[in-house]
């Protein structure tokens, strides 16, 4: 018989101090709200680049929903364009 589903214990239920996330062995992908030149941009270079600025700090989530809500469901502005983003482990 398999065991649980990844992420769920053996009675099925989510642990207190857990993160959802997709991710393999060398790689984490993370999301982001942006505004739609940001992203816009991002997406044509595969990569980020101006308008994108280093100097200012964002939260990245590793759960699409988590993100979809704090960005108010890609409503807010400045926060219309949700990106995936892969990282690797390593940095």
């Amino acid at each position: 018989m398999a065991g649980p589903a990844r992420g769920l214990t053996s009675r099925g239920v989510t642990g207190k101090f857990e993160i959802r996330a997709d991710y393999d062995r060398d790689t984490i992908v993370v999301y982001q709200a942006y505004a739609p030149a940001i992203a816009e941009a991002a997406v044509a270079a595969q990569r980020f680049v101006p308008p994108f600025s280093t100097n200012r700090m964002t939260w990245i989530k590793p759960s699409f929903r988590w993100l979809m809500q704090r960005s108010g469901w890609g409503r807010k502005s400045g926060q219309e364009r949700i990106l995936a983003v892969r990282i690797t482990r390593a940095g």
